[in-house]
């Protein structure tokens, strides 16, 4: 079960510190889930552009390794992140490990930042990295869960 525990979580990628991960963690290269990390509902949010210009001002490598095999090029173009791997079959460590080997970093030396416990959580533990979740607040499933939650406790309706 603790595989599946992130280092840390978030609502979205702006919260994250770059100083925290760049000066106490060593962190130096940053892995992305695409899809519900980068872009939710086909759009990368302004928060989430200035972040990644921001970690690459700060010298972090960047790519994404993702299951979709649709990956957006236009989006890709958008963001500026030309490392990518296309329907990695995570959870597998090897996607991440031969990510790791691509970027010319250790598996300590990089942060995966992904919205899915699964393949993105589980994978980058397994492979020895930092991991970072996204828990999108405003996706259909978390609201499934929490009226799931309240309906159990007996309350049926929140205004």
């Amino acid at each position: 079960m603790g595989h599946l525990m992130p280092k840390e979580s978030y609502s979205n990628i702006s919260d994250i510190s770059l100083d925290y991960l760049i000066n106490d963690i060593h962190i130096k290269g940053l892995i992305f889930d695409f899809d519900g990390t980068l872009i939710r509902n086909k759009i990368v949010s302004v928060d989430t552009l200035n972040f990644l210009k921001r970690a690459k001002e700060r010298g972090l490598k960047l790519s994404i390794l993702s299951n979709n095999p649709y990956v957006s090029k236009t989006i890709l173009k958008t963001i500026n992140i030309s490392t990518t791997k296309k329907f990695a079959c995570k959870p597998l460590k090897k996607p991440f490990l031969d990510m790791a080997e691509k970027m010319g970093l250790s598996p300590n030396e990089i942060a995966v930042i992904g919205n899915n416990r699964i393949s993105d959580i589980w994978g980058a533990n397994r492979a020895g990295m930092y991991s970072i979740y996204i828990q999108n607040l405003n996706s259909y499933m978390f609201k499934k869960k929490v009226e799931d939650k309240l309906k159990d406790l007996g309350i049926k309706h929140i205004k």
